[in-house]
C-alpha cells in the first residue's frame, strides 16, 4: 500500500505542475495583450473598447431538490450554533445529541453515531477519538462554520464504511477558494449563556491582493458548571442498578462540568484563471470536566468511615483520606489538535473533464484525561487522509466523479488505562458515483471498494494481574468491503420530488472494536474488543417525497435499514473491581468498580421516518407569519433471538414552531415534545418524556459600507425542565441544562 500511495502522489504532483505551467503560459499571453485600452479614435470597422476574453468556469444549473440531504447556513446556522457540534444539530431532523455533559455533543443520525457517522471538516475527516469512546469532543468549533451539509444518499459511498450512517462535512473556507473582493474583510462574533456563565467569541479575517487571499482566525471559550432543575444523580438508577442506598449528590447544577477552549487557524492560496492551491494551519485546545458520578467509591463500604464523614467539617491534613478528590476524584480532560490541510483544484484541465481536485489533511492529536489531577491516560491519534478525485460531464446528460482515497493512522493509549495497544491501521478506497437526468427522472449511483488493514503493536492482549487470560493476536488483520448505493428521482414537476435510495454498504471493524480489553474510567466501563469481528453490512431503502408551493412546502421521509452483524457493546451484567483486579457480579468491596461491555455482533434493523412542513400563514407589509411542523422517529432492534432492543435510541419527537419576521428581524418560538423511550436496551435504562420550549430574536442593522451589526437572543428550555437524554452514557448522572439565556452579537465588514 505505501507503493501506490507514493504513486499517487507523483500522479498528483505531476497534474499540479502540469496545471502550474499552463497557468503561467496563460498569464503571459493575457500580459502581452494588456488591459482593456479605450481608444479616443475609433478606425472605420474598429471596435472602441477591445476586451479579453472571460471564461466562465463551473456554471451549475439549478439543482432538483435532495430528499437525503440537508444543508444548514445563513440565518438558521447562526442561530443554532452552539459550544459542541451535537448542539448545534440537534433540531435537525433525524438528528440527536449524544451529550456526555456540555464540553461534548457528538451527532446521532437516525440512532447511528461513533464509527457509523462521518464527521468532516472540509472534506476531511476530523481524526479526533470521538469514534472510539463517548466521553471524548468533536475537535470542531461550530462558531467557525459557515455551511454544514448533512448527507445520508448514494453521495456516501465516497468516504468509506465509516459513513454508512450519514455524513456531517463542516465547511469553514479556512482554505480561500476566491480571490479576494477586498483588501481586508472578516466577521466578529460574541454570545453569552446565562447557563454557567458561558461565554464563546471568534473572528475571521480575510485578505488578499491579486492573485494571493489569506484567512485569519481565532476562538476563545469559557464556561462554568452547568446549571440543572434538579438532582444531578438518578437515585432510583443507583439504587437499582448499582445496589447503593447512600451516595453524595448536589442539586442545582452538575459538579466538574466547567470547560475551557481556545483556538485558531491560517490559511493562503494561489488563486488562478482555472487553478488554485491552498493550505491552512490550525490548533485547537479544550479542556473539559466529566460529570461527577461518572465513577466514585461506593459510600456503602467504607469499612466504617461513612459513620465519621458526614461529621468532619474541617479536612485538614486529612485531606489525602477525606478529601473530595480522594473519594470522589474529577475527571478532567485535556484535548490538543493540530491539524495541515492542502488544497488544489483545476478547472477544465481537459474537454469533458470539470474538474481536478486534491485534498489532504495531516492530523496530530491527543489527549490526556485526568484523574484527581494525575495524568492516567494518554491518546495519540496521528492521521494522515488524502483523496484525489476527477469530475466528469463526458455527455450531456451525464455527469459523475472518479475518485481515490487513503488514510494511515497511528493510534496509541498509554497509561494506567491502556485498554488498546499501539496500532497502525491503513485503508485504501477507489470509487465512482454518477448522476444521469433527462426529463422528469434522475438516476445516481455509486460504487466503492475499500481495503482495509490493522496493524496491532502487540503480540497478546493482557491486563494486570489474573481477572482475564492473554488473548493472542494475529500479525495483521485484513478486510475488504465493497459498497454500493443507489437512488432514483422523480420530478413530476418542477417543485416536487419523489426520491427512492438503495443503499448497501460495508464497514470493517474499527480498532477499539477489535483490540480494546482494559477499564475506561471516564465512561465507567471496562471494555472487552473482540478479534473475530467480521464487516458490517448495511442494506437500507429510503423513500422520500419534497414538494415546495409559493406558501407552502413539505419533506417526509421514511427508512428501513437492516444490518447484518451489527456491531454495538453489549452489557454483559458484570462488574470489574479496578484496585482487586478481579470480577465479579457485584460491588462487595470498598473499591472502585465498572461495568464490563463487550463488543458483539447481532443481525439488526432499524425502521423511521422525518416529516417536516413550513407554510406562510400571513404576508404583511413589514413581516411574515410562518409556522413549521416536524417530527421524526426510530426504533432499533435485534432481528434473532430475543429481539432484544438496540442500546441507546433516540425517542419519538414531534412540535412545532411558529415564526414571525422579514429579511431583517425575526422571532420564533419552537415547541418539541419528546415522548419516553421505554425501549433502553438491555441492563440500560428508560427514560421520561420531556417538553422542551425555546425562543429566538434576531435584528440585522445595515451600515452600508462599512458592514451589517446582527443582534441575537435565544432562550432555551425555558420550561426548566429536567431532561434525560437516552443516548447519551451518562444519562443517570448528568441530564441536560436547564433554564438559560444566550445573548450575542455579530458584525461583519
Amino acid at each position: 500500500m505505501p507503493r501506490l500511495v507514493r504513486q499517487i502522489a507523483i500522479s498528483i504532483l505531476s497534474v499540479l505542475i502540469m496545471g502550474t505551467v499552463n497557468q503561467v503560459l496563460a498569464d503571459h499571453t493575457t500580459n502581452n495583450s494588456g488591459p482593456i485600452k479605450i481608444s479616443p479614435v475609433v478606425k472605420e470597422g474598429g471596435a472602441a473598447i477591445r476586451l479579453s476574453p472571460i471564461n466562465i468556469i463551473g456554471v451549475v444549473p439549478d439543482q432538483q431538490p435532495q430528499t437525503n440531504a440537508t444543508i444548514l447556513k445563513g440565518r438558521s446556522l447562526r442561530l443554532q450554533q452552539s459550544d459542541t457540534l451535537g448542539q448545534t444539530l440537534q433540531e435537525e431532523l433525524g438528528i440527536s445529541n449524544a451529550s456526555f455533559g456540555p464540553g461534548v455533543g457528538i451527532p446521532v443520525i437516525r440512532g447511528l453515531t461513533g464509527s457509523r457517522v462521518r464527521i468532516l471538516q472540509n472534506g476531511i475527516g476530523t481524526h479526533d477519538a470521538t469514534s472510539l469512546s463517548p466521553d471524548h469532543a468533536v475537535a470542531i468549533d461550530p462558531l467557525f462554520a459557515e455551511e454544514i451539509k448533512i448527507l445520508r444518499g448514494p453521495e456516501i459511498v465516497r468516504y468509506g464504511g465509516n459513513a454508512i450512517g450519514g455524513i456531517v462535512d463542516v465547511n469553514d473556507q479556512r482554505i480561500p477558494e476566491k480571490r479576494a473582493k477586498n483588501p481586508l474583510s472578516g466577521s466578529v462574533e460574541s454570545r453569552y449563556d446565562t447557563n454557567g456563565n458561558g461565554s464563546n467569541s471568534a473572528f475571521k479575517l480575510n485578505m488578499g491582493k491579486d492573485r494571493f487571499a489569506f484567512n485569519l482566525g481565532g476562538f476563545f471559550r469559557n464556561r462554568g458548571d452547568t446549571r440543572i432543575p434538579g438532582k444531578a444523580i438518578d437515585e432510583l438508577f443507583v439504587e437499582q442498578q448499582l445496589g447503593l442506598t447512600e451516595i453524595h449528590n448536589v442539586s442545582g447544577k452538575i459538579p466538574n462540568t466547567d470547560s475551557a477552549g481556545m483556538g485558531g487557524y491560517t490559511g493562503v492560496s494561489w488563486i488562478g484563471n482555472n487553478i488554485m492551491a491552498g493550505m491552512s494551519v490550525s490548533h485547537t485546545d479544550n479542556r473539559y470536566g466529566v460529570p461527577k458520578g461518572s465513577h466514585n467509591l461506593d459510600p456503602n463500604h467504607l469499612d466504617g468511615l461513612e459513620s465519621i464523614l458526614p461529621r468532619i467539617r474541617d479536612l485538614t491534613g486529612f485531606e489525602d483520606i477525606f478529601g473530595p478528590q480522594a473519594l470522589f476524584p474529577n475527571i478532567r480532560i485535556n484535548m490538543q489538535q493540530t491539524r495541515y490541510d492542502f488544497k488544489s483544484e483545476w478547472y477544465e484541465p481537459m474537454r469533458g473533464i470539470e474538474s481536478i481536485s486534491f485534498r489532504y489533511g495531516l492530523v496530530n492529536y491527543g489527549h490526556t484525561e485526568m484523574e484527581g489531577g494525575s495524568p492516567f491516560t494518554r491518546f495519540k491519534n496521528d492521521v494522515g487522509e488524502g483523496r484525489v478525485e476527477a469530475r466528469h460531464a463526458a455527455l450531456p446528460h451525464l455527469t459523475g466523479t472518479f475518485g481515490v482515497q487513503w488514510i494511515n493512522r497511528n493510534f496509541s493509549a498509554l497509561g494506567v488505562e491502556t485498554f488498546v495497544p499501539p496500532t497502525q491501521q491503513q485503508m485504501l478506497g477507489v470509487y465512482t458515483t454518477q448522476e444521469y437526468s433527462l426529463e422528469k427522472w434522475i438516476v445516481r449511483g455509486g460504487i466503492r471498494f475499500e481495503h482495509s488493514r490493522v496493524d496491532p503493536g502487540a503480540n497478546e492482549l493482557k491486563l494486570r494481574g489474573s481477572a482475564l487470560p492473554p488473548v493472542a493476536l494475529p500479525s495483521s488483520l485484513d478486510y475488504q468491503a465493497l459498497s454500493a448505493s443507489s437512488a432514483v428521482q422523480w420530478n413530476p414537476r418542477q417543485n416536487t420530488a419523489l426520491t427512492l435510495t438503495l443503499n448497501r454498504g460495508k464497514r470493517p471493524p474499527d480498532i477499539q472494536e477489535l483490540l480494546a480489553l482494559g477499564p475506561h474510567l471516564a465512561t465507567r466501563s471496562f471494555e472487552i474488543g473482540n478479534v473475530q469481528l467480521q464487516n458490517e453490512t448495511v442494506n437500507m431503502v429510503d423513500l422520500g417525497l419534497e414538494w415546495k408551493s409559493e406558501r407552502i412546502s413539505s419533506r417526509v421521509n421514511g427508512y428501513y435499514n437492516r444490518t447484518d452483524d451489527f456491531i454495538y457493546l453489549r452489557n454483559t451484567g458484570l462488574v470489574y473491581e479496578i484496585d482487586n483486579e478481579v470480577i465479579r457480579q457485584r460491588c462487595v468491596s470498598e473499591v472502585e468498580c465498572v461495568s464490563i461491555f463487550a463488543y458483539d455482533q447481532r443481525n439488526a434493523e432499524f425502521t423511521g421516518f422525518e416529516s417536516r412542513v413550513d407554510a406562510t400563514l400571513y404576508r404583511m407589509p413589514r413581516g411574515n407569519v410562518l409556522l413549521t411542523l416536524f417530527s421524526d422517529y426510530v426504533r432499533g432492534r435485534f432481528v434473532n433471538g430475543d429481539r432484544a432492543d438496540v442500546p441507546r435510541m433516540p425517542p419519538l419527537r414531534y412540535g412545532a414552531e411558529l415564526g414571525l419576521g422579514n429579511d431583517l428581524w425575526n422571532t420564533a418560538l419552537r415547541y418539541t415534545r419528546a415522548q419516553a423511550q421505554p425501549h433502553p436496551g438491555r441492563n440500560e435504562t428508560p427514560t421520561d418524556g420531556y417538553h422542551l420550549l425555546t425562543a429566538s430574536a434576531d435584528y440585522q442593522i445595515k451600515a452600508g459600507k462599512w458592514g451589517d451589526v446582527w443582534l441575537f437572543a435565544k432562550g432555551h428550555n425555558l420550561l426548566n425542565e429536567e431532561i434525560r437524554n437516552s443516548v447519551s452514557f451518562l444519562r443517570n448522572f448528568a441530564p441536560e441544562p436547564g433554564r438559560s439565556f444566550i445573548f450575542g452579537l455579530r458584525a461583519t465588514f
